[in-house]
C-alpha cells in the first residue's frame, strides 16, 4: 500500500471473486475501473473510496454505501414488503436509518431483517452506531500496521483488533457464514461451529469487507447454480465474467450447463475483442467455479487447449463460425473431423439445393445451427479448412519448440 491507494494481488478464488465483486460494484456507480486493473495482474483501489463523503448529513464513505446496496441487491424488496411485520419494520427503519441517505432506507429494511445470509456480521445496532461505517471509513489505516498475525485469506495484511470486547470486530476478523455460506461456520445455527470461530480462518479487515461483496462476482445460471471464472490475474478475471454474462445471454438452457463450452466461449471473446493477450496467463491455471445450494465444484480447461483457443487468429475463426459443434470438437483435439466436415460441407455446397439427399441436408443441419451458416455451407467450410490450417501450424511450431528446449537440456 502507498499514500494513495491499495495494491492487491491475486490469491485464492474467494479473495479474487471478493476483489471482483468490489469492481463490479464500483462499476455500476459509474466509476471507470479499468484503470485499476494493472498488466501485471494486480489491481488497485484508490484510499479515497473509504474516506467519507461530505454530502449525507452524518457524512459516510462511498465504500459503506456502496456495501449495503451490494449486499442486497440481489434481494426481492416488493416480496419482502409482503409480510405485515416487515412492513412495519421498514417504516421504523425509514426513520431510524434516515441519516444515512436514501439508498440505505431502501436497502437497511433488507439487511437488518431476519433470517438474511448477512444478519450475524452487521446487525442493526452496529449501523446505529456507526461502530461498522467506522471501521470501513478506517481500513486504510487498520491494514497498515506491521505487527501481528498476518491474515489468513490474503498474506498480505496483518490482522488488529483495536478493542479486544467488541463482538463486532472479533466477528469481522474469523470467516464465517455470513461471509462466506458454503464455507463459513455459523455461531447463530451451531454455536460451536469451528469452536466458536477460534479454529476458523483470521482475517483482516480488508479482506472482512472483500468477502461481503464476493456474490457480485458470480453469474446465475439457468439451472440454479453461479459461476465464477478465477484466474491469477484481476484483469483477466474481470474481463472472462464480463464476457460470460454476455455469453450465457445467447446460449440455450443445456448450453449454459456446460462448463466448458462457457470457459472456452469467454476465453475466445477475451482473445478477439481484447488488445492485450492472455500472455503468460493461458498457462497457468483458469478454472471456473460453481456453487450450487451447499456444494461448490471445480472445472479448468487443459493447458495446451487454453493456449490453442486463446490465438488470436485462432479464436477469431472460431468466434466467426460460431457453431458448438466445431468448438466441442477442437475442446476434444479432435482435429481430423475439422477436414472430414470441411470436406462433406464443400461437397454438399457443390450441388444445388433441390438436389441434395436428405442426408446431407438433416448433415448440414445437425452440424451447423446458424442460419446463415446452413445457406452458405461452402464459407463455413473454407473457414472450418483454414482453422485447421492453424491449429496445424500451431501444433508444429510447440512440438519444435519442445524439441528444442529438451535438445537443450
Amino acid at each position: 500500500m502507498n499514500n494513495n491507494s491499495m495494491i492487491l494481488y491475486p490469491s485464492n478464488w474467494v479473495f479474487n471473486a471478493g476483489v471482483i465483486g468490489l469492481l463490479l460494484t464500483r462499476e455500476k456507480t459509474g466509476e471507470k475501473i479499468e484503470d485499476d486493473l494493472l498488466p501485471n495482474g494486480a489491481c488497485k483501489i484508490s484510499c479515497d473510496y473509504f474516506s467519507p463523503v461530505k454530502v449525507l448529513t452524518r457524512p459516510i464513505s462511498k465504500a459503506v454505501i456502496n456495501l449495503v446496496n451490494a449486499l442486497v441487491s440481489d434481494e426481492d424488496l416488493e416480496k419482502w414488503l409482503d409480510n405485515k411485520e416487515n412492513r412495519s419494520k421498514y417504516k421504523k427503519f425509514h426513520t431510524e436509518l434516515g441519516d444515512f441517505g436514501y439508498k440505505f432506507v431502501r436497502a437497511g429494511n433488507i439487511l437488518f431483517s431476519s433470517e438474511r445470509p448477512y444478519q450475524n456480521l452487521v446487525q442493526f445496532p452496529e449501523w446505529q452506531s456507526y461502530e461498522y461505517a467506522e471501521l470501513v471509513e478506517n481500513i486504510p489505516s487498520l491494514i497498515s500496521v506491521s505487527s501481528g498475525d498476518m491474515c489468513n485469506l490474503c498474506s498480505q495484511y496483518h490482522i488488529l483488533v483495536i478493542n479486544p470486547k467488541s463482538k463486532l470486530q472479533i466477528r469481522l476478523t474469523k470467516l464465517q457464514s455470513s461471509h462466506l455460506k458454503n464455507l463459513g461456520p455459523s455461531i447463530g445455527e451451531f454455536p460451536n461451529g469451528f469452536w466458536n470461530l477460534n479454529e476458523s480462518l483470521s482475517l483482516c479487515f480488508l479482506c472482512s469487507f472483500l468477502l461481503l461483496h464476493h456474490h457480485l462476482a458470480f453469474t446465475k445460471l439457468s439451472d440454479g447454480s453461479e459461476m465464477f471464472i478465477n484466474t491469477p490475474s484481476f484483469q483477466i478475471t474481470y474481463y472472462l465474467n464480463k464476457f460470460a454474462k454476455q455469453v450465457l445471454g445467447v446460449l440455450s438452457p443445456k448450453e449454459m450447463r456446460d462448463k466448458r463450452d462457457i470457459l472456452a466461449v469467454s476465453v475466445i471473446e477475451y482473445a478477439t475483442k481484447i488488445k492485450a493477450t492472455l500472455g503468460v496467463w493461458a498457462g497457468m491455471n483458469i478454472e471456473i467455479i460453481t456453487k450450487y445450494e451447499k456444494q461448490i465444484d471445480f472445472y479448468s480447461l487443459p493447458y495446451d487447449i487454453v493456449q490453442l483457443i486463446s490465438d488470436r487468429k485462432i479464436a477469431g475463426l472460431l468466434s466467426q463460425i460460431g457453431e458448438f459443434s466445431v468448438l466441442n470438437h477442437v475442446l476434444n483435439k479432435d482435429f481430423s473431423w475439422l477436414l472430414e466436415v470441411g470436406y462433406r460441407l464443400f461437397r454438399i455446397s457443390l450441388k444445388p439445393y433441390s438436389a441434395l439427399k436428405t442426408t446431407e441436408k438433416n448433415f448440414v443441419n445437425n452440424i451447423l445451427k446458424l442460419d446463415h451458416n446452413r445457406k452458405n455451407p461452402a464459407r463455413v467450410a473454407e473457414k472450418i479448412f483454414h482453422l485447421y490450417g492453424l491449429i496445424e501450424e500451431k501444433k508444429k511450431r510447440r512440438e519444435k519448440y519442445e524439441y528444442l528446449s529438451t535438445a537443450r537440456t
